[in-house]
This record gives structure tokens, C-alpha cells and sequence, in this order.
């Protein structure tokens, strides 16, 4: 039983939950010579619990080998009080007693982001079953999650810091595109209309060398409007990990192959986060 819950909460994708929130917290560091705890510890907890639910979510609706977690509401239920409580309590420290912004945020914030979880899924019309799920990582993963971040610890919001929230988007995108283009068939049998399935295997290999690329782009016109010193560079070692990933995506025929890349890519993207992070501080 404990193994198809862990199966369930697809603890590979985890860190790529918290990319947004480690590079926010690496860029505040910089900047301020301060680490707040509490909210780093907390936009964490709910950053998790988000993934966690809607990976249970989408587990909810597809019955497999994690059996016992299908149409288990019980887990959906107390993993969306996880989220809410938590973002409660992170919210309470990042703004203490400016009840109005934690009120505005809580309504915003929270309730978008567990509904969005929940219904990527799930429902009558679940958007993930419409090629749109592509769209909400980036947004929730690239743009929310670095520029949202950033702002529970300064309380404004930074331009250039939302090229990086793209990039990071993009990339967190490109780890779904493996997904997907490793679940083709089956998607496609199973009318869950994927970004892959509606333009095809070749094109979506396309697409997934500019979601890959674009990234080493914006990052290098923000170290630019940004710069420091030549450490911020430092994530450019990654084009060479990149490329190669690259080159065997275009080369694979047997669908099953993509597993391999698909670990491969988590790889770069957890490395940009630390690397982009890191350069900021050296």
C-alpha cells in the first residue's frame, strides 16, 4: 500500500516544484544578505503539496499501477487542506499583519492553485486533456513560481527576474513535452489530446528543442541587464548536457526511450536552477 503512494505522489517531480522557490530565494540572498526561514520553509510545504495533488489528481482518473490511490477522494481532500493551511501560514509570515494582502492573496492564489491542480484531471472538461496542460506548467511552474516567490520576500515585483521565470516555464515544459511524447499512442487512444498528439511526434521534437534553447537565451540577456560578475555565466556549462539530450531526443524511435532523456532533462533542470542560483552569489 505505502508503495502506491509513493508511486502516486511521483516524488521525480517534486524538485521541479521547488526550482522557482530555490532561485527566488538564491536572487533575495543576493541582493539582501538575508534568508527568511520561515517562508522559505513553508512556500516549500505548499509548493509540494500543490504537486503532490495534482499528481494524485491525474492518478485519480487514470487506473494503474498505483490502484489503490484511484478514486481515492480521501487523498485528494487532505492533500488540498495540506495546501491551504500551509499557504495560510506562509502568507502569515510574509506578511504578518498586513491582513489585507493575505486576505487578497489567499483568495487569488491558493484557490487558483488548488483548483487548477485538482481540475488538470479532473471534471466534466480537464484542461490537460486539451493540450493545455503545457500552458499551466509554465505559468504555475516558470512565472508564479519564481516571480511569486520572489515577491512573499520583497513584497514588489522584478522585471528581469521574469525572464528567468520564463526560462525555468520553458524548461519545466520541456520535462512534460518528454512525457508526452513518450505517452503519444496510449494518449491519443485514450482522447487525452496532448500537445504531441494534436501536432504529431516530429513537430513536437521541434517544439522541444525551443523549449530547451529558448531558455539559454533569455538567461544570457538577463545576466546582461543584470551583471555582476562573470560567475552568472556559470549556467552556460549546461548547453553542452543540453545539446546532447537534444540530439538523442531527435534520434529516438521507440517511445520507450524517452524514459532515459526524461531523467536526463530533470537533471538539467535541477543543475540551471542551482547553477543560476549559485552565479549569484560567487
Amino acid at each position: 500500500m505505502l508503495e502506491n503512494w509513493i508511486y502516486a505522489f511521483r516524488l521525480k517531480t517534486l524538485p521541479l516544484s521547488l526550482s522557482g522557490l530555490i532561485l527566488s530565494t538564491f536572487i533575495f540572498f543576493s541582493k539582501k544578505n538575508l534568508f527568511n526561514r520561515d517562508i522559505f520553509r513553508w512556500s516549500s510545504f505548499t509548493s509540494i503539496f500543490l504537486q503532490i495533488l495534482s499528481n494524485i489528481a491525474n492518478d485519480y482518473c487514470i487506473k494503474g499501477k498505483s490502484g489503490i490511490i484511484y478514486k481515492n477522494k480521501l487523498a485528494l481532500i487532505i492533500i488540498s487542506c495540506l495546501s491551504f493551511f500551509s499557504n495560510i501560514i506562509l502568507l502569515f509570515f510574509s506578511f504578518n499583519e498586513k491582513f489585507s494582502y493575505i486576505i487578497l492573496l489567499f483568495l487569488i492564489g491558493i484557490i487558483i492553485c488548488i483548483y487548477s491542480a485538482i481540475t488538470y484531471t479532473i471534471g466534466k472538461n480537464p484542461y490537460g486533456y486539451k493540450g493545455l496542460g503545457d500552458l499551466s506548467v509554465f505559468i504555475f511552474f516558470g512565472l508564479i513560481s519564481l516571480e511569486g516567490n520572489y515577491y512573499l520576500y520583497n513584497h514588489f515585483l522584478n522585471k528581469e527576474i521574469m525572464l528567468l521565470g520564463i526560462s525555468l516555464g520553458f524548461l519545466t515544459v520541456s520535462v512534460l513535452n518528454i512525457n508526452n511524447m513518450r505517452d503519444i499512442d496510449n494518449d491519443n487512444k485514450n482522447g487525452k489530446y496532448t500537445l504531441p498528439v494534436r501536432i504529431g511526434l516530429k513537430k513536437a521534437k521541434i517544439y522541444h528543442i525551443f523549449l530547451m534553447i529558448v531558455p539559454f537565451i533569455l538567461s544570457i540577456f538577463y545576466v546582461f541587464l543584470t551583471y555582476k560578475s562573470i560567475s552568472q555565466y556559470i549556467f552556460i556549462i549546461l548547453i553542452i548536457p543540453t545539446i546532447r539530450h537534444l540530439r538523442r531526443i531527435l534520434q529516438i524511435k521507440n517511445p520507450k526511450e524517452f524514459n532515459y532523456e526524461f531523467n536526463i532533462n530533470l537533471y538539467i533542470n535541477i543543475l540551471y536552477t542551482f547553477l543560476m542560483g549559485v552565479g549569484h552569489l560567487l
